[in-house]
């Protein structure tokens, strides 16, 4: 022991015995003299920053300077006191939310006590019988306060659970109130012009009149065993009609003993006459039949198929009534060619039970907008890119070109701007490629930017139609 305390043990250099160390820890750790003036020693830190090149030991136990500035956690706002967790089991998905929450809104459904009807005493529950995808929009009201509407929902299923929730139109946000507004207006339309006469006819027709109109609506919802029948037994007939209407423009040779080259109709007249009597007849029935058995007369006679059906016959009738007169007077040929073509929308006859015929119509009413801008886009530019086109050509006095006039140009500048280019008009001098290509591109993100809105709105519209489909991963990858 004497040995031990008389040879004290070497000091080794080592982490822990660190005479540079226990320097600094004796100098932060001496207390000043009463004696003495009070010193102001500086800060750990400021020791540890001058004499980090000692070593590494204190380079790793450096904190930060007092001077810079640590952002404090966010604080969490406590939940208020005696609030209670609600639990929504709509058509089998689970909703969670506090009750603080629905009590922002106490004059609706779910923020009065009203909701207490349908709580479920065994699993503590709120059970509704409601459709989940939508419901969790307007939960969502109630925690941000802003009310979304989905764009591929029906309008009138979102409309029943915002009557049954107790929430108005007006509550919807600014963000989504225009696309509301446009929707309910498309569907009034449609319901006017469309559904609405069959649904004027009862479930079960009783009089005459409507037993005739249920085989004339040519659909199986119509509940009419005969009305399939009708169905195609109208669309064999547009067929027929359509087909001699384009088969009579063909080239069937020349008459025995002549040589000149005669089309269908003008070298077999009788027979294209007995099949377009025989169609004209029964488009003539099928509209005297709708007329008489239809709930609303005159809005069949204003809508769009009500007049496709009149100018289907119409031609026919009139036709009739030029050769009669032309034996008597001469002429009227022009008239009576005009009146031939107008038999082509024949053809829009079998639209009426298209479904996807009637959302691109809507689609295209829709976007009346968007199609106004188009054709006044195109117009300016036409102007503008004719004139430059001139203008280049005349100013590199090219020798020969096709730009004599400003007006000549306008079929050119059409052409390119459409991409379609058919080369029977071209620029000659460097000038007037160079604007050639300017207007080409110009055409391109013209008809690009209406373009993307019709394909959205007939995607809307088409998803608002078969709320199945708008629901699936598909739907959801195109919309």
């Amino acid at each position: 022991m004497a040995d031990a305390l008389a040879s004290p043990r070497p000091i080794s250099l080592t982490r822990e015995n660190n005479p540079r160390r226990a320097f600094l820890l004796a100098k932060l750790s001496s207390k000043p003299s009463p004696d003495e003036p009070e010193q102001k020693s500086p800060s750990l830190s400021a020791f540890l920053r001058k004499f980090s090149k000692f070593g590494p030991d204190l380079g790793e136990k450096t904190q930060p300077s007092p001077q810079r500035s640590i952002a404090p956690p966010p604080r969490i706002k406590p939940r208020l006191l005696g609030d209670v967790r609600l639990v929504f089991n709509v058509s089998g998905r689970r909703f969670e939310t506090w009750k603080s929450t629905l009590d922002k809104l106490p004059d609706t459904f779910l923020g009065s006590t009203e909701k207490e009807a349908y709580f479920d005493d065994d699993t503590k529950e709120y059970h509704f019988n409601r459709d989940p995808e939508i419901f969790r929009y307007i939960l969502n009201y109630y925690r941000t306060g802003q009310l979304h509407y989905p764009k591929c929902e029906c309008i009138d299923a979102y409309d029943a659970e915002l009557n049954f929730f107790g929430l108005s139109e007006f509550s919807i946000s600014e963000c989504c109130y225009e696309d509301y507004s446009e929707h309910k207006k498309q569907r009034h339309e449609q319901l006017q012009e469309l559904l609405l006469p069959v649904l004027n006819v009862p479930t079960k027709a009783t009089t005459l009149r409507q037993k005739m109109w249920s085989i004339l609506d040519g659909s199986n919802e119509s509940g009419h065993p005969l009305a399939p029948l009708c169905y195609y037994t109208t669309g064999f007939f547009i067929a027929v009609s359509v087909l001699a209407n384009i088969a009579e423009t063909i080239q069937c040779g020349a008459l025995p003993g002549t040589t000149k080259i005669l089309h269908c109709a003008d070298r077999y007249p009788k027979v294209f006459f007995t099949i377009d009597t025989v169609c004209v007849v029964m488009f003539t029935v099928e509209y005297v039949t709708r007329l008489y058995s239809t709930p609303d007369r005159v809005r069949f006679v204003r809508s769009p198929m009500g007049l496709v059906d009149l100018v289907a016959i119409l031609p026919y009738y009139i036709g009739l009534f030029l050769m009669s007169s032309k034996t008597e007077h001469g002429g009227f040929d022009s008239l009576f060619v005009t009146l031939r073509i107008l038999r082509v929308f024949r053809v829009f006859k079998i639209s009426r039970p298209s479904q996807g015929l009637r959302i691109l119509a809507q689609t295209i009413k829709s976007c009346v907008d968007e199609l106004g801008f188009l054709l006044l886009s195109f117009m300016l530019a036409v102007v503008m890119f004719s004139t430059f086109m001139f203008y280049a050509e005349k100013l590199m006095k090219a020798p020969v070109t096709d730009f004599k006039s400003i007006p000549e140009g306008f079929w050119f500048i059409l052409v390119t701007m459409t991409t379609l280019g058919y080369g029977d008009m071209l620029p000659v001098t460097w000038l007037g490629k160079v604007m050639a290509g300017i207007c080409s591109l110009s055409g391109v993100i013209l008809i690009t930017l209406p373009v993307t809105v019709i394909v959205s709105n007939f995607n809307r519209l088409y998803c608002q139609n078969n709320p199945d489909i708008a629901k699936s991963p598909e739907a959801t990858l195109l919309g």
